[in-house]
């Protein structure tokens, strides 16, 4: 795999209730990025991250599993997290080396108990959200209500990116509120640009004002110049939704279907537009040595001129390849069977083989 700069890297924690398809999404847009040959249905038992034996049986993710893919020159890591009771807790540790949460929401159901505790998780950390609306291809889908249920549940700053074009089997497009366009998509999941359907045209711009009053909201300068001006120039809108984004100003929602890849190019375009990458935390925290009351607090940029490190998140027993620890490194650089100190045992130790989890 090629070296990605940290502009370039895209960590993302995909949670929620369980049932609300976040495996699927996770293995649909890894078909749609060309990071997998087969798509993958849970259906099936054939997707990535779902691939020990109790998860294919159950249909349920167990424990946090991992898989990344290049679109646009970004590389995009998914940490797909468990959303059933008896699981769920596995998702504050995806969350703590996430740099956003991608929260998905059954839009038949809207929120759900474990979309609200896994939300919670996320505030822990004060980590910047994503939303996707998923399943609108069902019976009874209703993006409206399933909105109106996240913005009363959680915030007023949950704004769509995208609308749906089509209800429930009609599903079969988006329109980009961002930048004004309309798609509809084929059965593998290519976008073809359509006009804006009019049918709904006031829906589109209403969201579209409500959209640039939140980036508004977002910056004390900006405010000023939309109360001169009743809006914004679109010069000031396409920068400021990273940053209102990026410090929780705004949650975009988007319209999908991970069953019929309807949508998923549109987010996956908007995650390397928008999505923060870790360069957007000041720094992490950590001890020269844990085992001492007076250890030394060490702090380290998101930055390959820092001396190394790293956090370890998850560790995987395997019965071939023995104990993985998987980390995400927050500064420096790391090769091979390198020597490491380990502060929490205060030892050095020697690491094996680097590699790239892809399920």
């Amino acid at each position: 795999m090629k070296a990605f700069t940290t502009e370039n890297l895209r960590n993302l924690a995909v949670i929620g209730h369980g049932d609300a398809g976040k495996t699927q999404l996770v293995s649909s847009l890894l078909h749609v990025a060309g990071a997998t040959t087969r798509w993958g249905k849970v259906a099936e038992g054939t997707t990535m991250t779902d691939h020990d034996e109790d998860s294919i049986e159950r249909k349920v993710s167990l424990n946090n599993n991992f898989a990344h893919l290049e679109y646009k020159d970004t590389k995009v890591n998914l940490i797909d997290t468990p959303g059933y009771a008896a699981f769920v807790s596995h998702a504050r540790p995806a969350l703590r080396v996430a740099d956003c949460a991608l929260v998905v929401v059954d839009g038949v159901n809207g929120i759900e108990v474990q979309t609200e505790k896994t939300w919670n998780y996320a505030n822990e950390f004060l980590l910047p959200r994503f939303m996707v609306i998923n399943k609108m291809d069902k019976e009874r889908a209703d993006f409206g209500h399933a909105l109106d249920t996240a913005t009363q549940t959680f915030a007023r700053s949950i704004v769509p990116f995208t609308l749906p074009i089509g209800q429930e089997a009609e599903f079969r497009g988006v329109v980009d509120v961002v930048h004004l366009k309309a798609f509809e998509f084929d059965e593998n999941g290519k976008a073809k640009e359509i006009p804006i359907p009019e049918q709904g045209r006031e829906v589109v711009d209403r969201t579209r004002e409500r959209l640039i009053e939140l980036v508004a909201e977002s910056d004390d300068a900006l405010l000023e110049k939309y109360f001169e001006n009743g809006t914004l120039e679109e010069e000031d809108i396409y920068p400021n939704l990273s940053k209102a984004i990026a410090a929780s100003k705004l949650c975009p929602a988007y319209a999908l279907s991970a069953d019929t890849l309807v949508g998923l190019s549109v987010l996956l375009d908007h995650i390397v537009e928008f999505a923060p990458n870790p360069a957007t935390h000041e720094a992490e925290y950590g001890f020269a040595n844990v085992n001492q009351e007076d250890g030394e607090r060490v702090l380290r940029k998101y930055s390959n001129d820092e001396p190394f490190s790293a956090y370890v998140f998850r560790t995987i027993a395997d019965p071939f390849a023995g104990r993985i620890n998987v980390l995400k490194v927050v500064s420096g650089k790391i090769s091979s069977d390198a020597n490491v100190y380990n502060s929490t045992r205060d030892a050095q130790e020697r690491l094996g083989g680097l590699q790239f989890l892809l399920g």
